[in-house]
Order: C-alpha cells, then sequence, then structure tokens
C-alpha cells in the first residue's frame, strides 16, 4: 500500500473526491519515476485513481497550472487564522461593537447637555433682559410713573 494513502482527501460538494495540492505533487513525482512496465498501473491501483484523472493533473502540470495553484494554496494558508487568531478577533469585534454603543451614548449625552444648557441660558438671559416688561396695564402706579419717566413719556 502507498504512503500517499495517509496524505488526507476530502470530498467536493458534489460528493467527488478531493486531493490536496501536496498529493497531486507527491502522485506525479512517483508516476514520473515509473519506468518498469506495469508500475505506473499498479500505482495507480495503489491509489485508486482512474488514468483520466492523473491524465488531467499531468496536462495541469504540463500548462503551468500546478504551480499556480501551488502559490495560491500557500497563500491561503498563509492568510488563514488558527483558533487562537480568530477568537483574538472574535474578542476585539465584541469590544469594538461595545465602545460604539458607549460612544454613541456619549455623543446623546454631549446633545442633550447642550440643549439644556441653551435652554437654561435662554431662560436666564429673558429674566435678566430689561427688554422684558411688564405691560402697562398691570403695573402699580408707582412702576407705571417710573415707566413713563423711562420712556420720556411723562
Amino acid at each position: 500500500m502507498s504512503d500517499l494513502m495517509t496524505i488526507p482527501v476530502g470530498r467536493t460538494q458534489q460528493g467527488h473526491r478531493a486531493f490536496s495540492m501536496a498529493y497531486k505533487i507527491e502522485f506525479l513525482r512517483r508516476w514520473d519515476t515509473c519506468v518498469e512496465r506495469g508500475a505506473k498501473t499498479r500505482l495507480l491501483r495503489e491509489n485508486n485513481l482512474a488514468q483520466g484523472t492523473v491524465r488531467r493533473w499531468l496536462q495541469a502540470r504540463d500548462e503551468g497550472h500546478l504551480q499556480k495553484s501551488m502559490v495560491e494554496a500557500a497563500d491561503k494558508a498563509r492568510d488563514r487564522l488558527d483558533s487562537r487568531d480568530r477568537a483574538e478577533l472574535a474578542k476585539l469585534r465584541r469590544e469594538n461593537e461595545r465602545l460604539r454603543d458607549k460612544v454613541a451614548q456619549s455623543d446623546a449625552a454631549v446633545e442633550i447637555l447642550g440643549k439644556a444648557f441653551e435652554l437654561l441660558q435662554g431662560i436666564h438671559k429673558t429674566s435678566t433682559d430689561e427688554t422684558t416688561e411688564i405691560p402697562p396695564a398691570l403695573m402699580s402706579a408707582r412702576e407705571y410713573a417710573l415707566w413713563l419717566e423711562r420712556k420720556a413719556l411723562s
């Protein structure tokens, strides 16, 4: 039995076998070393592979697609996160969301305080503003006399 079988083989969504890039490369390396009569057939049987599958792998290698796939697979593996990194990322995302909520809450509080300040400032201004007068009809006789003096009407 070939030790290539120890390399994991997965399944596609359609249920077909999927082979890792390492498996394909190692198989093709051994394929190229088969020179005895029947050696290639024996290799196919040991690995339970069809000749058409190997033909496609050979064609992909000859056209340079296999090397391109190797580079892409290496890039994907490098970009993949391990479980610690995924846990840290999840923790940071939760903290980020918590901090966004806190900032939104703080912004709302600042807005409310600003409006309260404007309201209190307006109340204070109107209470000390001299342009706000009691209507003459509601004034006492003394207040009315002072009002007439200020207006220079007397």
